[in-house]
C-alpha cells in the first residue's frame, strides 16, 4: 500500500507541476498580475516545485517498505561514484543555464522589458536536449539499495522526465521557433548517441 500512496502522491504533484508549467497558467498569471507574474512566476514555480515534494520525501522516510536488493561492495562503490558523477553532471547541467536564471531571480532583476532566455546549446547540451532528465535517471538508477517504493518512484519519475520531454520541447519551440527546431535535428532527446524516446512528429 505504500507504494501505491507514493505513486498517487507522485502522480498528482506531476500534474500540478506540469499545469504550473503550461503556457495557458502563465498566461492567466500574466493577465492577473502583470509585469509582477513575468518577474515573479519562475521563481515562485520552483519554491512550489520544491514545497510540494516535500511530503514525497517524508512518505519515503517513514511509510514500510519492502527491501528489493542490496548491491554489495565493491559494485557498491563503482555505483555510489557513478551517482556522485551524475550529481556533478547534474550541477553542471544547472550552470551552463545560468543558476540565477534557473532559480528564476534573474528575472525578478531584469530590466522594465520583459526578460528572455537565451537557448542553451553549449556544455552537456551538446549531447543531450535535457541533460538535467539523463543526469537525474542515472542518480536513480545507480542506487545500490532498491526497495519497492524507491523502485515505484524511481519508475514514474523516469517517465515522467520523458513524456515531460515532450511538453516541455513544445514550449521551446514556441519560444525559440527554428533556432530549436534545428537543434533538436542534432541533439538526441535525452540519452546521449541515442534516438530514443523517438522524435514524434518529425
Amino acid at each position: 500500500m505504500s507504494a501505491l500512496y507514493i505513486g498517487i502522491y507522485f502522480l498528482c504533484w506531476a500534474l500540478f507541476h506540469s499545469l504550473l508549467a503550461s503556457l495557458r497558467i502563465k498566461r492567466l498569471a500574466g493577465r492577473i498580475f502583470g509585469g509582477a507574474a513575468r518577474r515573479w512566476y519562475r521563481l515562485g514555480f520552483v519554491i512550489t516545485a520544491l514545497l510540494t515534494l516535500t511530503p514525497l520525501l517524508l512518505m519515503l522516510l517513514y511509510l514500510p517498505d519492502v527491501p528489493l536488493y542490496g548491491v554489495p561492495p565493491p559494485w557498491r562503490w563503482l555505483m555510489m561514484a557513478g551517482q556522485a558523477a551524475s550529481l556533478v553532471l547534474l550541477i553542471w547541467t544547472i550552470m551552463s543555464t545560468e543558476p540565477l536564471d534557473f532559480i528564476g531571480l534573474k528575472q525578478i532583476f531584469a530590466a522594465r522589458s520583459p526578460y528572455r532566455s537565451a537557448l542553451t546549446t553549449h556544455g552537456l547540451y551538446r549531447f543531450s536536449r535535457h541533460p538535467m532528465y539523463f543526469a537525474s535517471m542515472l542518480v536513480m538508477w545507480l542506487s545500490p539499495r532498491m526497495s519497492v517504493n524507491l523502485l515505484t518512484l524511481f519508475t514514474l519519475m523516469s517517465l515522467y522526465f520523458i513524456v515531460g520531454s515532450y511538453h516541455e520541447e513544445m514550449l521551446l519551440v514556441k519560444q525559440f521557433g527554428t533556432a530549436y527546431q534545428e537543434y533538436r535535428k542534432r541533439v538526441p532527446r535525452i540519452f546521449p548517441g541515442l534516438p530514443f524516446p523517438p522524435r514524434l512528429g518529425r
